[in-house]
């Protein structure tokens, strides 16, 4: 997988639960933090965003790794 996707894919939904208006954080506790609708549909977008992105790169290191394993046995 692509070593900037996971940092992207991190950023993003860091910036989603800093925005107040899209995360609810409480000092009382981790039960009483949650999305809010506006970041429940935030963090759904960002997800669709990344995720084409996400499987095209699993795909590629797929075909890679099948190739590799190819040529490793016409090498014997």
């Amino acid at each position: 997988m692509s070593n900037l996707l996971p940092n992207q894919l991190y950023a993003g939904l860091f910036e989603i639960i800093k925005n107040n208006q899209m995360y609810y954080y409480s000092n009382v506790g981790a039960n009483y933090c949650h999305l809010t609708p506006a970041g429940e549909k935030a963090v759904i977008e960002w997800i669709n965003l990344l995720a084409p992105h996400m499987r095209k790169i699993e795909q590629d290191d797929l075909v890679t790794r099948a190739k590799q394993m190819v040529f490793d046995e016409l090498k014997k």
